[in-house]
Protein backbone atom coordinates (compact mmCIF):
# COMPACT_ATOMS: atom_id res chain seq x y z
CA UNK A 1 0.00 0.00 0.00
CA UNK A 2 3.10 2.44 0.63
CA UNK A 3 4.07 2.66 -2.76
CA UNK A 4 -0.14 3.02 -3.89
CA UNK A 5 -0.08 6.06 -1.38
CA UNK A 6 3.04 7.61 -2.23
CA UNK A 7 1.50 7.72 -6.03
CA UNK A 8 -1.67 8.87 -4.83
CA UNK A 9 0.12 11.61 -3.08
CA UNK A 10 2.22 12.95 -5.84
CA UNK A 11 -0.46 13.07 -7.76
CA UNK A 12 -2.29 15.30 -5.20
CA UNK A 13 0.82 17.47 -5.05
CA UNK A 14 0.96 17.80 -8.53
CA UNK A 15 -2.34 18.65 -9.19
CA UNK A 16 -2.50 21.05 -6.41
CA UNK A 17 0.95 22.73 -7.45
CA UNK A 18 -1.02 22.65 -11.04
CA UNK A 19 -3.75 24.41 -9.74
CA UNK A 20 -1.81 27.01 -7.56
CA UNK A 21 0.46 27.80 -10.88
CA UNK A 22 -3.56 28.17 -13.58
CA UNK A 23 -4.50 30.33 -10.30
CA UNK A 24 -1.90 32.40 -10.39
CA UNK A 25 -1.89 33.16 -14.43
CA UNK A 26 -5.75 33.52 -13.92
CA UNK A 27 -4.90 36.41 -11.65
CA UNK A 28 -1.97 37.66 -13.64
CA UNK A 29 -4.22 38.09 -16.67
CA UNK A 30 -7.38 39.37 -15.03
CA UNK A 31 -4.97 42.03 -13.22
CA UNK A 32 -2.78 42.84 -16.85
CA UNK A 33 -6.50 43.45 -18.62
CA UNK A 34 -7.52 45.41 -15.99
CA UNK A 35 -4.44 47.68 -15.97
CA UNK A 36 -4.33 47.95 -20.26
CA UNK A 37 -8.21 49.08 -19.84
CA UNK A 38 -7.05 51.70 -17.34
CA UNK A 39 -3.89 52.71 -19.63
CA UNK A 40 -6.93 52.82 -22.58
CA UNK A 41 -9.83 54.50 -20.30
CA UNK A 42 -6.98 57.75 -19.23
CA UNK A 43 -5.96 57.98 -23.71
CA UNK A 44 -9.72 58.11 -24.69
CA UNK A 45 -10.40 60.33 -21.52
CA UNK A 46 -7.66 62.99 -22.92
CA UNK A 47 -9.01 62.20 -26.59
CA UNK A 48 -12.45 63.60 -25.10
CA UNK A 49 -11.22 66.35 -23.14
CA UNK A 50 -8.68 67.94 -25.74
CA UNK A 51 -12.41 67.02 -28.17
CA UNK A 52 -14.52 69.74 -25.72
CA UNK A 53 -11.63 72.18 -25.68
CA UNK A 54 -11.21 72.21 -29.35
CA UNK A 55 -14.79 72.59 -29.37
CA UNK A 56 -14.65 75.30 -26.87
CA UNK A 57 -12.06 77.36 -29.49
CA UNK A 58 -14.78 77.18 -32.29
CA UNK A 59 -17.71 78.34 -29.78
CA UNK A 60 -15.57 81.46 -28.30
CA UNK A 61 -14.33 81.47 -31.98
CA UNK A 62 -17.95 81.89 -33.33
CA UNK A 63 -19.05 84.43 -30.43
CA UNK A 64 -16.27 87.14 -31.49
CA UNK A 65 -18.24 86.99 -34.71
CA UNK A 66 -21.59 87.46 -33.08
CA UNK A 67 -20.14 90.40 -31.34
CA UNK A 68 -18.32 91.55 -34.20
CA UNK A 69 -21.50 91.65 -36.27
CA UNK A 70 -23.37 93.23 -33.43
CA UNK A 71 -21.44 96.39 -33.37
CA UNK A 72 -21.31 96.91 -37.56
CA UNK A 73 -25.05 95.49 -37.64
CA UNK A 74 -26.05 98.87 -34.62
CA UNK A 75 -23.51 100.91 -36.48
CA UNK A 76 -25.74 100.28 -39.58
CA UNK A 77 -29.16 101.58 -37.61
CA UNK A 78 -27.53 104.25 -36.12
CA UNK A 79 -26.14 105.47 -39.52
CA UNK A 80 -29.75 104.98 -40.75
CA UNK A 81 -31.47 106.52 -38.16
CA UNK A 82 -29.33 109.54 -38.41
CA UNK A 83 -29.89 109.99 -42.24
CA UNK A 84 -33.91 109.38 -41.45
CA UNK A 85 -33.86 112.24 -39.12
CA UNK A 86 -31.88 114.43 -41.66
CA UNK A 87 -34.55 113.58 -44.79
CA UNK A 88 -37.42 114.16 -42.19
CA UNK A 89 -35.94 117.29 -41.15
CA UNK A 90 -38.31 119.84 -43.38
CA UNK A 91 -41.74 117.64 -42.46
CA UNK A 92 -43.32 118.89 -39.01
CA UNK A 93 -44.38 116.47 -36.60
CA UNK A 94 -42.28 113.50 -37.87
CA UNK A 95 -38.71 115.23 -37.46
CA UNK A 96 -39.37 115.52 -33.94
CA UNK A 97 -39.68 111.89 -33.63
CA UNK A 98 -37.10 110.89 -36.11
CA UNK A 99 -34.33 113.29 -34.48
CA UNK A 100 -35.57 111.90 -31.33
CA UNK A 101 -35.20 108.30 -32.50
CA UNK A 102 -31.88 108.94 -33.93
CA UNK A 103 -30.27 110.60 -30.96
CA UNK A 104 -31.49 107.54 -28.50
CA UNK A 105 -30.03 105.27 -31.00
CA UNK A 106 -26.77 106.73 -30.64
CA UNK A 107 -26.46 107.52 -27.05
CA UNK A 108 -26.52 103.87 -26.86
CA UNK A 109 -24.03 103.18 -29.24
CA UNK A 110 -20.74 104.06 -27.57
CA UNK A 111 -21.32 101.79 -24.39
CA UNK A 112 -22.53 99.75 -26.34
CA UNK A 113 -19.33 99.28 -28.65
CA UNK A 114 -17.65 99.41 -25.57
CA UNK A 115 -19.47 96.80 -24.14
CA UNK A 116 -18.49 94.79 -27.36
CA UNK A 117 -14.93 95.87 -27.24
CA UNK A 118 -14.89 94.46 -23.41
CA UNK A 119 -16.49 90.86 -24.73
CA UNK A 120 -13.81 90.47 -27.40
CA UNK A 121 -11.33 90.97 -25.22
CA UNK A 122 -12.70 88.13 -22.84
CA UNK A 123 -13.46 85.60 -25.92
CA UNK A 124 -9.71 85.83 -26.65
CA UNK A 125 -8.13 85.63 -22.98
CA UNK A 126 -10.57 82.51 -22.78
CA UNK A 127 -8.97 81.02 -25.95
CA UNK A 128 -5.56 81.27 -24.50
CA UNK A 129 -6.73 79.68 -21.65
CA UNK A 130 -7.96 76.78 -23.23
CA UNK A 131 -5.01 76.79 -25.74
CA UNK A 132 -2.63 76.49 -22.21
CA UNK A 133 -4.59 74.11 -20.73
CA UNK A 134 -4.66 71.76 -23.68
CA UNK A 135 -0.84 71.68 -23.20
CA UNK A 136 -0.89 71.18 -19.92
CA UNK A 137 -3.13 68.02 -20.69
CA UNK A 138 -0.97 66.82 -22.83
CA UNK A 139 1.99 66.96 -20.43
CA UNK A 140 0.08 65.66 -17.60
CA UNK A 141 -2.23 62.50 -18.94
CA UNK A 142 1.12 60.77 -20.70
CA UNK A 143 3.17 60.56 -16.76
CA UNK A 144 -0.40 59.71 -15.22
CA UNK A 145 -1.00 56.34 -17.41
CA UNK A 146 2.28 54.57 -15.91
CA UNK A 147 1.47 55.75 -12.18
CA UNK A 148 -1.91 54.60 -12.47
CA UNK A 149 -0.61 51.17 -14.04
CA UNK A 150 1.99 50.74 -11.01
CA UNK A 151 -0.92 51.51 -8.52
CA UNK A 152 -2.80 49.21 -9.35
CA UNK A 153 -0.14 46.13 -9.47
CA UNK A 154 0.39 46.82 -5.64
CA UNK A 155 -3.67 46.96 -5.13
CA UNK A 156 -3.31 43.35 -6.60
CA UNK A 157 -0.53 42.18 -5.22
CA UNK A 158 1.54 41.84 -8.38
CA UNK A 159 4.18 44.55 -7.92
CA UNK A 160 6.64 42.45 -7.46
CA UNK A 161 6.15 40.81 -11.35
CA UNK A 162 7.74 42.59 -14.13
CA UNK A 163 5.79 44.91 -16.69
CA UNK A 164 6.14 46.63 -19.70
CA UNK A 165 3.62 49.09 -21.59
CA UNK A 166 4.04 49.52 -25.41
CA UNK A 167 2.33 50.81 -28.17
CA UNK A 168 0.69 48.40 -30.89
CA UNK A 169 1.38 47.78 -33.50
CA UNK A 170 5.06 47.33 -32.72
CA UNK A 171 7.08 47.72 -29.54
CA UNK A 172 7.95 51.02 -28.94
CA UNK A 173 8.01 51.71 -24.95
CA UNK A 174 4.81 54.14 -24.13
CA UNK A 175 4.29 57.19 -24.56
CA UNK A 176 6.70 58.01 -27.20
CA UNK A 177 4.28 57.55 -30.18
CA UNK A 178 1.17 58.98 -27.88
CA UNK A 179 3.21 62.19 -28.15
CA UNK A 180 3.00 62.12 -31.73
CA UNK A 181 -0.74 60.94 -32.18
CA UNK A 182 -1.97 64.06 -31.67
CA UNK A 183 0.27 66.96 -32.77
CA UNK A 184 -0.19 70.44 -31.62
CA UNK A 185 -1.30 72.51 -35.03
CA UNK A 186 -1.36 75.79 -35.13
CA UNK A 187 -3.82 77.72 -37.47
CA UNK A 188 -1.15 79.85 -40.01
CA UNK A 189 -0.39 76.16 -41.32
CA UNK A 190 -3.67 73.60 -40.95
CA UNK A 191 -4.69 74.26 -44.72
CA UNK A 192 -8.11 76.25 -43.03
CA UNK A 193 -9.39 72.86 -41.39
CA UNK A 194 -9.95 74.52 -38.08
CA UNK A 195 -11.08 78.19 -40.35
CA UNK A 196 -13.25 75.99 -42.39
CA UNK A 197 -15.03 74.41 -39.77
CA UNK A 198 -15.72 77.97 -37.40
CA UNK A 199 -17.25 79.10 -40.74
CA UNK A 200 -19.29 76.08 -41.35
CA UNK A 201 -20.40 76.71 -37.15
CA UNK A 202 -21.39 79.85 -37.61
CA UNK A 203 -25.00 81.36 -36.54
CA UNK A 204 -27.41 82.21 -38.75
CA UNK A 205 -27.03 86.06 -37.75
CA UNK A 206 -23.33 85.92 -38.56
CA UNK A 207 -23.55 83.97 -41.59
CA UNK A 208 -25.97 86.21 -43.39
CA UNK A 209 -27.86 89.40 -42.07
CA UNK A 210 -29.71 89.85 -45.52
CA UNK A 211 -33.73 90.16 -46.33
CA UNK A 212 -36.14 92.58 -47.81
CA UNK A 213 -36.56 95.28 -45.56
CA UNK A 214 -39.77 96.36 -47.37
CA UNK A 215 -41.52 96.33 -50.83
CA UNK A 216 -43.46 98.86 -52.17
CA UNK A 217 -43.82 97.85 -55.94
CA UNK A 218 -41.38 100.23 -57.80
CA UNK A 219 -39.42 100.79 -54.45
CA UNK A 220 -37.52 98.52 -52.38
CA UNK A 221 -35.78 98.38 -48.95
CA UNK A 222 -33.10 95.94 -49.29
CA UNK A 223 -30.64 94.64 -46.38
CA UNK A 224 -27.71 93.11 -46.30
CA UNK A 225 -24.57 92.28 -44.03
CA UNK A 226 -22.94 89.41 -42.47
CA UNK A 227 -19.72 88.33 -41.02
CA UNK A 228 -16.66 86.91 -42.14
CA UNK A 229 -13.85 85.04 -41.06
CA UNK A 230 -11.00 85.79 -43.68
CA UNK A 231 -7.54 84.15 -43.58
CA UNK A 232 -4.56 86.48 -45.18
CA UNK A 233 -1.58 84.73 -47.34
CA UNK A 234 0.97 84.64 -44.73
CA UNK A 235 -1.80 82.98 -42.34
CA UNK A 236 -2.97 85.68 -40.13
CA UNK A 237 -6.64 85.71 -38.74
CA UNK A 238 -9.39 88.63 -39.69
CA UNK A 239 -12.65 88.88 -38.53
CA UNK A 240 -15.07 91.28 -40.57
CA UNK A 241 -18.27 92.20 -40.26
CA UNK A 242 -20.53 94.58 -43.07
CA UNK A 243 -24.10 95.39 -42.65
CA UNK A 244 -26.00 98.01 -45.35
CA UNK A 245 -28.97 99.12 -45.85
CA UNK A 246 -30.47 100.97 -49.05
CA UNK A 247 -33.45 102.45 -50.80
CA UNK A 248 -33.69 100.56 -54.57
CA UNK A 249 -35.92 102.56 -57.18
CA UNK A 250 -37.30 100.75 -60.13
CA UNK A 251 -37.08 102.97 -63.03
CA UNK A 252 -37.88 103.04 -66.58
CA UNK A 253 -34.80 101.02 -67.95
CA UNK A 254 -32.39 101.30 -64.98
CA UNK A 255 -32.80 100.91 -61.05
CA UNK A 256 -31.26 103.41 -58.83
CA UNK A 257 -29.58 102.79 -55.49
CA UNK A 258 -30.24 105.32 -52.44
CA UNK A 259 -27.76 104.51 -49.57
CA UNK A 260 -29.61 104.42 -46.18
CA UNK A 261 -27.14 102.98 -43.47
CA UNK A 262 -23.76 100.94 -43.31
CA UNK A 263 -21.59 99.68 -40.45
CA UNK A 264 -18.60 97.68 -40.33
CA UNK A 265 -16.49 96.76 -37.97
CA UNK A 266 -13.10 94.57 -38.11
CA UNK A 267 -10.54 92.83 -36.13
CA UNK A 268 -7.18 91.94 -37.42
CA UNK A 269 -6.90 93.50 -41.18
CA UNK A 270 -9.73 96.02 -42.41
CA UNK A 271 -11.74 95.07 -45.48
CA UNK A 272 -9.78 95.97 -48.76
CA UNK A 273 -12.09 94.75 -51.04
CA UNK A 274 -16.25 93.22 -50.25
CA UNK A 275 -16.21 89.98 -52.67
CA UNK A 276 -19.82 89.81 -54.13
CA UNK A 277 -20.61 86.30 -51.90
CA UNK A 278 -19.61 87.78 -48.89
CA UNK A 279 -20.92 89.85 -46.07
CA UNK A 280 -24.79 88.51 -47.00
CA UNK A 281 -24.00 89.48 -51.11
CA UNK A 282 -23.96 92.92 -49.75
CA UNK A 283 -21.86 94.15 -52.82
CA UNK A 284 -24.55 92.52 -55.09
CA UNK A 285 -27.25 93.33 -53.26
CA UNK A 286 -26.29 97.39 -52.28
CA UNK A 287 -23.44 98.16 -53.96
CA UNK A 288 -23.32 102.25 -53.17
CA UNK A 289 -23.68 101.03 -49.79
CA UNK A 290 -21.16 98.50 -49.30
CA UNK A 291 -18.78 101.25 -50.95
CA UNK A 292 -19.61 103.61 -48.46
CA UNK A 293 -19.24 101.24 -45.74
CA UNK A 294 -15.91 100.52 -46.88
CA UNK A 295 -15.14 104.58 -46.43
CA UNK A 296 -16.13 104.21 -42.51
CA UNK A 297 -14.61 101.16 -40.62
CA UNK A 298 -14.03 100.52 -37.68
CA UNK A 299 -11.28 98.60 -35.71
CA UNK A 300 -11.92 96.22 -33.20
CA UNK A 301 -8.53 95.06 -31.84
CA UNK A 302 -6.35 92.08 -33.80
CA UNK A 303 -6.73 88.31 -33.62
CA UNK A 304 -4.69 85.52 -32.22
CA UNK A 305 -4.49 82.71 -34.90
CA UNK A 306 -5.78 79.57 -32.67
CA UNK A 307 -3.42 76.58 -31.38
CA UNK A 308 -4.80 73.29 -30.87
CA UNK A 309 -4.57 69.66 -30.64
CA UNK A 310 -6.01 67.50 -33.87
CA UNK A 311 -5.08 65.38 -36.03
CA UNK A 312 -5.62 64.73 -40.06
CA UNK A 313 -6.52 60.84 -40.57
CA UNK A 314 -8.36 59.08 -38.19
CA UNK A 315 -9.73 56.11 -39.61
CA UNK A 316 -10.25 53.02 -37.29
CA UNK A 317 -6.79 51.50 -38.40
CA UNK A 318 -4.87 54.48 -36.77
CA UNK A 319 -6.99 54.48 -33.45
CA UNK A 320 -4.28 54.43 -30.76
CA UNK A 321 -3.21 50.99 -28.90
CA UNK A 322 -1.12 49.55 -26.43
CA UNK A 323 0.10 46.39 -24.90
CA UNK A 324 0.53 45.32 -21.74
CA UNK A 325 3.31 42.65 -21.27
CA UNK A 326 4.26 39.75 -18.27
CA UNK A 327 6.20 37.18 -18.56
CA UNK A 328 3.27 35.15 -18.40
CA UNK A 329 0.56 37.08 -19.26
CA UNK A 330 -0.34 40.56 -22.07
CA UNK A 331 -3.48 42.10 -22.89
CA UNK A 332 -4.05 44.56 -25.17
CA UNK A 333 -6.51 47.77 -25.10
CA UNK A 334 -7.27 50.47 -27.19
CA UNK A 335 -9.60 53.24 -27.66
CA UNK A 336 -13.13 54.00 -30.33
CA UNK A 337 -15.17 56.49 -31.44
CA UNK A 338 -18.88 55.81 -31.44
CA UNK A 339 -21.62 58.13 -31.81
CA UNK A 340 -24.62 55.97 -31.54
CA UNK A 341 -27.98 57.63 -33.75
CA UNK A 342 -29.91 56.41 -30.67
CA UNK A 343 -28.35 58.87 -28.22
CA UNK A 344 -26.98 61.39 -30.16
CA UNK A 345 -28.76 61.49 -33.75
CA UNK A 346 -27.41 63.84 -36.04
CA UNK A 347 -29.32 66.14 -38.12
CA UNK A 348 -28.26 64.90 -41.52
CA UNK A 349 -28.64 61.07 -40.44
CA UNK A 350 -25.20 60.34 -41.62
CA UNK A 351 -22.90 58.42 -39.76
CA UNK A 352 -20.43 60.19 -38.18
CA UNK A 353 -16.10 59.91 -38.83
CA UNK A 354 -13.94 59.85 -35.83
CA UNK A 355 -12.84 63.42 -34.82
CA UNK A 356 -11.38 65.48 -31.64
CA UNK A 357 -14.47 67.82 -31.60
CA UNK A 358 -16.83 65.33 -30.12
CA UNK A 359 -16.28 63.25 -27.16
CA UNK A 360 -17.05 60.36 -27.72
CA UNK A 361 -13.88 58.34 -27.68
CA UNK A 362 -14.42 55.12 -25.50
CA UNK A 363 -11.98 52.48 -24.33
CA UNK A 364 -12.24 48.31 -25.15
CA UNK A 365 -10.11 45.63 -24.72
CA UNK A 366 -9.08 43.90 -27.87
CA UNK A 367 -7.45 40.74 -29.07
CA UNK A 368 -3.73 39.82 -30.15
CA UNK A 369 -3.55 39.38 -33.80
CA UNK A 370 -0.65 36.59 -35.06
CA UNK A 371 2.03 39.15 -35.84
CA UNK A 372 1.64 40.92 -32.02
CA UNK A 373 2.19 37.56 -30.76
CA UNK A 374 5.13 36.97 -32.84
CA UNK A 375 6.68 40.39 -32.07
CA UNK A 376 5.98 39.77 -28.40
CA UNK A 377 7.85 36.52 -28.22
CA UNK A 378 10.71 38.50 -29.93
CA UNK A 379 10.20 41.00 -27.16
CA UNK A 380 10.27 38.63 -24.11
CA UNK A 381 13.49 36.83 -25.64
CA UNK A 382 15.02 39.81 -26.24
CA UNK A 383 14.25 41.13 -22.52
CA UNK A 384 15.48 37.59 -21.29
Amino acid sequence: MIPVLAGLLALFVGIASSQHEIQKRWHLQSAADAMVLSAATIMAREMNILAVFNRAIVANQVAQAQLLGLSSWYSNIDSASERLALVTFWVPYVNAVTAQLSRIIATIDRPLQQLIQIGLALQETLITAIQLAQVTVRFSFAQIIPESLAQLARLQNIESEQWSLVHSPGLVNFPWLWWTFIPLQSATNDDERLANLIRRSRDPFSKSRTFNWFNAGLVKGKKAGGTELVISSHGDWSWQALDTVAVHIDMLFRREEIPWGNGVSYRGERIGRADPTQFGASARTNPRATQWALTDQVAKGRVNSSSYFDRDDLSAAEWPKVLLIFEQAVAKAGVRYSRPASVFPRADNKPEKANLYNALWQPELQQLTTAEKLMITQFRAAQS
